[in-house]
This record gives C-alpha cells, sequence and structure tokens, in this order.
C-alpha cells in the first residue's frame, strides 16, 4: 500500500466531504478510493471516517491522526518542490481560481504564454466567479479583487483596479445626469453582489473620503453583466477601468462626477500559508506580475518594477 497516497486520500476525503469528489480530483474510481481506505483503515486497526446518509464524518479517535497527516504530507510537499526548484523545471498541477470577468479579460489570454514557458505544469483552471476556500477546496493560487480579510493566506500584491462612474448617454438623456453625490440616490444605481456592502459606494473628494449608499434594480456577481446593463441605459455603475475603458473611448459609456474618484480596488494572488512556496505558484504569480506591470491600466501609478519576493 502506498502510504502516503492514502494518507492524501483519506485527508481530501475529510476536507471535500465526498468519495465522489476526492476519486474525480485525484483520477481514480470510487472504488478503489473505498479499498484505500479500507486497508488504511485495517493496517491502523481503527476506523477514521464515518458515513451516514448526509455527510461524512471524521472518527473521534482519528482527530490527531489527520492533523499529522496533513503536516506529514506539508512536509512531504516541501520536500518534493525543493528538489523541483532546484532542477529550475516546475511541475505538476495548477489549480488556480479566478474573479470570472477579470479572468477572462487579463489571465486567460495569456495562458498560453505561460504554458510554453512552463510545459510541465498541468493547468487546472475555476472561472465561476465565486470566493473559494483554497485550502478545503485544494486550490493552490487565487486572484482577489478588493481589500482582503485577515486570513491565514498569503497575499501577494500585483495590481490595482482603477474604478470609474459611469452611465450611458441614453440613460443621462431620460433621467438627468448626477450633479452631486446625494443626487445618485435618486438614481438607478447597479452595483457588485460580490462586495461585503454592496449597496454602499466609496469616493475620495479632495483627499478625504466620502461615502454614499445606493439603491438599484440590478445586482450581479458578474462585471460583464453589469457593463452590459450600463451600456443598455439600465443604470449607473462605478466599475473597473479596465472593463470599460473601451466604452468611454468609444462615447458608449460617460464618466460622472470626475471630482469624485472611486476607491481603486488592489489585486492580489493569494495562496495557502506554507513553510514552501511551491515553483509553480512562484511562476505563475512572476508571470502576471510582469504582465500587469506593464498595463497602464492595471499599474497606472507604478514608478518602477515592483519586486515580488518569497519567504
Amino acid at each position: 500500500m502506498d502510504r502516503f497516497l492514502s494518507m492524501k486520500v483519506f485527508v481530501r476525503i475529510i476536507q471535500l466531504g465526498s468519495f465522489t469528489a476526492v476519486a474525480s480530483e485525484m483520477n481514480m474510481t470510487q472504488s478503489s478510493i473505498s479499498k484505500r481506505i479500507a486497508a488504511l483503515e485495517e493496517s491502523l486497526e481503527t476506523k477514521l471516517i464515518i458515513r451516514n446518509s448526509r455527510k461524512i464524518l471524521l472518527a473521534d479517535v482519528a482527530s490527531n491522526y489527520y492533523k499529522q497527516c496533513i503536516r506529514i504530507l506539508n512536509e512531504l510537499e516541501i520536500a518534493e518542490n525543493e528538489i523541483k526548484e532546484n532542477t529550475l523545471m516546475p511541475t505538476g498541477n495548477l489549480r488556480m481560481s479566478l474573479p470570472d470577468t477579470f479572468g477572462r479579460v487579463f489571465i486567460t489570454p495569456h495562458l498560453i504564454e505561460f504554458k510554453k514557458k512552463y510545459p510541465m505544469i498541468n493547468l487546472d483552471i475555476d472561472l465561476l466567479g465565486r470566493r473559494v476556500d483554497l485550502v478545503n477546496e485544494g486550490i493552490d493560487v487565487a486572484i482577489r479583487i478588493g481589500h482582503l480579510a485577515d486570513s491565514n493566506l498569503i497575499a501577494r500584491k500585483i495590481g490595482s483596479c482603477e474604478r470609474v462612474l459611469v452611465a450611458s448617454p441614453q440613460y443621462l438623456e431620460s433621467h438627468g445626469t448626477p450633479q452631486t453625490l446625494d443626487d445618485l440616490k435618486m438614481h438607478n444605481c447597479l452595483c457588485f453582489t460580490q462586495r461585503g456592502e454592496f449597496n454602499h459606494w466609496n469616493f475620495i473628494y479632495k483627499k478625504n473620503k466620502a461615502s454614499i449608499t445606493i439603491h438599484g434594480s440590478i445586482k450581479s456577481s458578474s462585471g460583464d453583466v453589469l457593463k452590459q446593463s450600463v451600456v443598455a441605459g439600465l443604470g449607473i455603475a462605478v466599475l473597473p477601468q479596465w472593463l470599460i475603458d473601451e466604452d468611454i473611448q468609444a462615447g458608449k459609456l460617460i464618466p460622472l462626477l470626475p471630482e469624485y474618484s472611486p476607491v481603486a480596488f488592489p489585486i492580489h494572488a493569494v495562496y495557502p500559508q506554507n513553510h514552501f512556496v511551491p515553483l509553480k505558484v512562484k511562476c505563475f504569480i512572476k508571470h502576471y506580475n510582469d504582465i500587469f506591470f506593464n498595463n497602464p491600466i492595471i499599474n497606472k501609478n507604478s514608478l518602477k518594477k515592483p519586486s515580488i519576493v518569497f519567504n
């Protein structure tokens, strides 16, 4: 029995809560997953997993074993990654989670170049636009836009998301152009649902912070949906400049209240905290950090090339 593989199967079953999900993730049959757990339990002479009709539970006596398995597997990954890094040939599966619209515009177009540069890295890309639990879902790296909550993740800033308050000419002709921040209360303001306070917009006005609570008939987690709605004349929105720059240049969208600047959001690459950063993750972050630095919409205020330092 491959003890390390069996330990990994055991850990992922507890983390994902499903034999089927682990079988799919590890490209194994469900019966082989079950046999591995049965063999592991037999060798330890104890029950590790309790299954009922609704969920999978960790047996009480297996709690410490589960923690030790995670520690051992992490140490094994560190040792393996050190060997791989010494060969300067990053390998393995790279699972990434991306914001759907940002991923489509800025990440996926450069994956071909990334794959040519690192042919031994296999890519697994989640573009669902949801916030994932990196540890429990086995994600190696994620791109997140916005201010990060405290967590056990490591974050590397790779860009900045400048935002613009906009509406279409048709909307302004029908509903009038807001002249003050308070005027926005009288308009249909479309907003993101992924933000903690999605109906609260923050601005910088004469170096001071200003904010307003807004209301609208459309909310979405997708930048594409909000952009299409604003271009169609359905309301006003604060949208990323990288998403609407061409529409502004073409006259499809009009910037509003230029003296009020929506607070910019940082763009981070985040990954689970560990003693050793996998080389495949380092390569991914460096690749996109270099690309974003050369894009004035993403790094408008950069004066010199930022250095990404890994501990």
